[in-house]
């Protein structure tokens, strides 16, 4: 892997960057009515002119709009991203405190969702056309089909309110005021909301595993393997599986980063205080300083997960070269 090419990728990534950011100012100021008017409206009713007037002054809102981008751009690039109008703080100590919440819960329902969608969907691509073959994609098919929050409504009605086996929301119990937080305390009020993830994001590395050996097995070295004598079992793990599995990289580095706001539904839902349900609570109190950073946020993750996925192909496969005249 050539110096020359990743310090490329990075420049590249730091002008998409750049441009997210443009973006993200642009979309949400010129977005209709007063957000600050509709902020204090919630507080007061009806708004004192006058306090409107010391929000502004004190956000740089009574600036000319071109003045208000270059101090934004440069408060970002200096990690300055605002201050959150609902919580009084600074957007990126927000971001932060909730960010690691959400990794809880997206963590573990991420590892397990490529896990078992490699190993379901290389196997049903294997054993193409069996009835095994056709349960697994029929019943990957239907899970699909059903909307996040619908499928985190019944999760949350059976098996928390019917059968009881785990709470109706939040991350601890009231225990914790007496004694602190307690992982397995934690970990059992994120139980529900990590199998909701899982089920929502294995369908999706499974489909691309079982296509991706689909085409993989029909290859001549797959044959020649046969020829030779090996075991099924020994062709799937030694020959096929390796080379379908380079497809999967730019999907599993997109869904890592995809599901950190990919989860607004299910931490709503399950009273889960991450960045997804931060985002709704944001846009329901129009808090444009905190949806910016998360916007922010959500473009730095993407732009990480794609270089990290260059990084990563030649690691599964050496063959692939990356740079001036590379073949991949």
């Amino acid at each position: 892997m050539r110096a020359a090419y990743i310090l490329r990728r990075l420049l590249y990534s730091a002008a998409a960057f750049g441009i997210s950011v443009t973006i993200a100012f642009a979309l949400l100021h010129f977005m209709p009515g007063d957000y600050i008017t509709q902020y204090l409206e919630q507080i007061y009713v009806i708004a004192p002119p006058e306090i409107v007037r010391a929000y502004n002054r004190v956000y740089g809102l009574d600036r000319p709009l071109i003045e208000q981008y270059f101090s934004y751009f440069l408060g970002v690039l200096q990690g300055d991203w605002g201050y959150s109008l609902s919580y009084s703080r600074p957007v990126l100590a927000v971001i932060g405190e909730k960010l690691v919440w959400t990794l809880v819960i997206i963590l573990p329902a991420t590892v397990l969702a490529i896990i078992v969608g490699i190993v379901v969907g290389a196997y049903s691509g294997w054993k193409r056309g069996s009835k095994i073959d056709l349960a697994l994609l029929n019943g990957m098919i239907f899970l699909r089909a059903i909307p996040s929050y619908w499928l985190a409504l019944m999760i949350l009605l059976i098996f928390a309110y019917y059968l009881g086996l785990f709470p109706l929301g939040g991350y601890v119990g009231l225990s914790a005021l007496d004694t602190g937080i307690d992982p397995l305390d934690v970990m059992n009020h994120a139980a529900l909301p990590i199998f909701t993830l899982f089920l929502f994001s294995v369908t999706g590395t499974y489909y691309l595993m079982r296509n991706s050996m689909l085409m993989t097995a029909g290859e001549d070295y797959i044959v020649t393997a046969r020829a030779k004598g090996l075991d099924e079992l020994t062709i799937l793990r030694k020959h096929a599986l390796r080379n379908a599995m380079l497809p999967m990289v730019t999907s599993i580095a997109l869904e890592c980063a995809g599901m950190i706001t990919g989860s607004i539904f299910v931490e709503t839902i399950f009273s889960w205080p991450g960045l997804g349900m931060l985002t709704f609570e944001a846009l329901k109190v129009r808090d444009i300083p905190l949806l910016q950073g998360i916007l922010l946020i959500d473009t730095l993750l993407v732009i990480v997960a794609n270089i990290a996925a260059d990084l990563i192909y030649p690691l599964v496969d050496p063959r692939v070269e990356v740079g001036d005249g590379a073949r991949t």
